[in-house]
């Protein structure tokens, strides 16, 4: 799904896990970020199969599957730049969806989200996992810090942002960040900032934090006392 285009954000702490808005907590980075992490797992298995001749990848080519009959779902973009050993840049959605939401409606504007892709060439991958309850997660994997300004701009992205997303979700909350050596290499996922909006107050409420060096989730990170909470 795509990310609204509304004013200013209210800037949160480091720590600051804000009473009235749950889903902005601390305390979800670490859950976040496994499921990231295994979302990458699961591009990382197609590119090193990739990588030793045993599959080909396809441009734009949508791979679903089922593990315990949940749905995944990946579209590599580019193959050829995403089994290139470089820093890449990673975004991560997650969104609380609203039980009553349209999902026919939300499976069309997914299918143009998807075609728009190949108008957005810095797009190297997109990697979706539905978890309980309807409810799913995505990783996109891009080049370059400004392909996330040329995908804002973009038509269909416009549409599921500022008209969509608030009828689907009660919540939403997108992390930016990178993925050192790329989805090829043996890295994890790093969080730099995180954006929030909640759609069941009005005006709606936005909100931006920044992860001075990075949120990875690994033991003996900065981050890990942080999310792990009060001992």
């Amino acid at each position: 799904m795509g990310e609204p285009l509304l004013g200013e954000p209210l800037v949160l702490q480091l720590d600051e896990s804000p009473p009235d808005h749950p889903f902005a907590s601390v305390q979800l980075y670490h859950a976040d970020i496994a499921l990231l992490n295994y979302l990458l797992q699961d591009l990382r298995a197609l590119t090193r199969r990739a990588a030793a001749g045993e599959i080909q990848l396809v441009a734009h080519e949508t791979i679903e599957w089922k593990v315990h009959g949940l749905r995944r779902r990946t579209i590599v973009c580019d193959p050829t730049r995403l089994l290139q050993r470089r820093d890449v840049e990673m975004v991560g959605f997650f969104g609380d969806r609203r039980a009553e939401s349209d999902g026919a409606a939300v499976d069309e504007v997914e299918v143009e989200l998807h075609r728009e892709f190949r108008n957005y060439p810095g797009i190297l991958s997109y990697s979706s996992i539905e978890l309980v309850d309807n409810q799913w997660a995505d990783l996109v994997v891009h080049a370059e810090p400004s392909d996330r300004q040329a995908w804002r701009d973009s038509r269909v992205h416009v549409y599921a942002a500022e008209e969509l997303a608030p009828r689907v979700y009660h919540n939403v909350r997108i992390h930016n960040g990178c993925i050192p050596d790329g989805a090829i290499g043996s890295e994890t996922v790093v969080i730099e900032t995180t954006k929030y909006w909640d759609y069941d107050v009005c005006p709606t409420w936005h909100a931006f934090r920044e992860l001075p060096g990075g949120a990875t989730g690994t033991v003996g990170s900065p981050w890990t006392d942080l999310a792990a909470g009060p001992t």
